[in-house]
């Protein structure tokens, strides 16, 4: 018996003497004691043989929550079961889909990753209803439960008509089926009035996502108007009017490791007294874009954070990271699986404003990359080409983050290598954040639920 190879091990953490556990695969997190990690790391030493009787239990227990393996036969075993799992598995609870609604943008965005293949296209009625049409059978077919829409663009609220007609067929249908149904918007906020989110709550409106790059001039010269002007303002008064009806999440991006804007939004939110009432915040270095329509490898803004050192980015997080900390927001885990939708048989999907399916909201303008077409029943070659690329395969078995990375990102991938089949690694980035994460992981669920997740000595499980 050992450690597995995808198990984290801190040590003199919560205290001196002892260790704090985390399995990259099962996301199983657990404190042990000097005296039983002792025990693991001289498992078959004569000398350990009485230990070995007294926690029995306990390394019955670890060998469970995936921390231990009898050996490195044992552990492949499990990470190829895992790859196939999160590869072809579906999640019948709910299904989700992202509709475009348009292409159009009333906003100029500096990075945005669709400006290089902007066209000025709304979705149609007739394509709205293929796309319904392409849902159903999604749904009836795998047996989804729920349903959840989210609205995306461009703008999406530069097509209210068509919005507003899928939201109400859909909450209709579901309806008649006892299903659930939500949506929920990604827009910029120019246009999202209090009224309008009033409207929108009883279609099945559920939570608004917001990109705001700081305060004032730091935001709009990051996203201004598209003939020219400033932006902030409307979307703050459209942020304030609204969080008190349903959740507004605010993304916020960040280059060059530089996060004072971060700090600027926070103290002005929480001056206004909506830092508290908002939803989730997500904070995203801005990485470089694929090229314009028919020239996918000529990447756009290459002087992206994907190209500084791994330093700049772990001192931007721990910084983000301690803000959140010292304003008391819930921060989202960093460890959990993330596997790359691209290679996934049936994750949620994006459709275009013509109908188009892409498996990565970042390819959208690109339609050699997508994957099928609301008017067909099936999905196209490229689908096939993109869930058989198993980079992981390239990877070696032994890395510990393999089971949450899965060889990593697919477009950053095509960013860096001009190509979706090598994989990209982030193992030095993780490697210094990763037990901070942990750390930080482990206050947040012992002190929510008081529960205890560690073994104390032989036998307490």
């Amino acid at each position: 018996m050992r450690f597995s190879f995808h198990t984290i091990i801190i040590p003199d953490y919560p205290d001196p003497g002892e260790y704090l556990l985390y399995n990259t695969r099962s996301q199983a997190m657990v404190k042990i004691n000097h005296e039983l990690k002792d025990l693991i790391d001289h498992f078959d030493s004569a000398e350990y043989f009485r230990l070995r009787f007294q926690y029995a239990d306990d390394v019955i227990g670890l060998h469970k929550m995936g921390i231990l393996a009898h050996d490195e036969t044992e552990d492949f075993t499990r990470l190829k079961a895992h790859m196939g799992q999160i590869k072809y598995s579906v999640n019948t609870d709910c299904c989700f889909a992202t509709i475009l609604t348009t292409y159009a943008c009333n906003f100029k965005c500096v990075y945005c990753f669709e400006e290089s293949s902007r066209v000025n296209e709304k979705m149609s009625m007739e394509t709205a209803d293929h796309t319904m049409d392409w849902l159903k059978a999604k749904v009836l077919k795998l047996g989804y439960r729920r349903l959840y829409l989210n609205f995306y663009g461009g703008e999406p609220l530069l097509n209210k008509p068509v919005l507003e007609y899928i939201a109400a067929s859909m909450q209709e249908w579901c309806k008649n089926r006892s299903m659930e149904f939500k949506f929920m918007m990604q827009t910029n906020g120019y246009l999202m009035t209090p009224q309008l989110v009033d409207r929108y709550l009883e279609l099945g409106l559920d939570q608004v996502r917001i990109s705001v790059d700081g305060v004032g001039e730091d935001h709009d010269k990051h996203r201004p108007l598209r003939g020219g002007g400033s932006t902030f303002e409307v979307i703050m008064n459209n942020i304030t009017a609204s969080c008190v009806k349903l959740p507004v999440g605010i993304s916020v991006s960040f280059d060059k490791g530089d996060v004072r804007h971060i700090e600027k939004l926070f103290a002005y939110c929480k001056d206004k007294g909506i830092l508290h009432k908002l939803g989730r915040f997500i904070f995203s270095p801005i990485h470089a874009t694929l090229g314009a329509k028919g020239e996918t490898e000529k990447i756009q803004n290459s002087h992206c954070m994907c190209n500084y050192e791994d330093d700049a980015l772990v001192q931007a997080n721990r910084r983000i990271r301690e803000l959140m900390v010292h304003y008391g927001l819930e921060m989202k885990s960093g460890m959990s699986t993330s596997v790359c939708p691209v290679t996934r048989n049936e994750a949620g999907v994006t459709v275009d404003q013509q109908g188009r399916i892409f498996k990565c909201n970042s390819m959208l303008g690109h339609p050699e990359l997508s994957t099928g077409h609301v008017r067909d029943n099936d999905y196209n070659r490229q689908h096939q080409t993109f869930i058989h690329l198993d980079v992981y395969n390239q990877c070696p078995q032994d890395c510990t983050y393999m089971p949450m990375c899965s060889g990593g990102c697919r477009l950053s991938s095509f960013l860096k290598n001009r190509n979706f089949r090598t994989p990209t690694c982030h193992k030095p980035y993780l490697n210094k954040m990763a037990p901070e994460i942990i750390k930080q992981e482990y206050q947040s669920r012992f002190n929510k639920k008081g529960a205890r997740l560690f073994f104390e000595s032989g036998g307490d499980l």
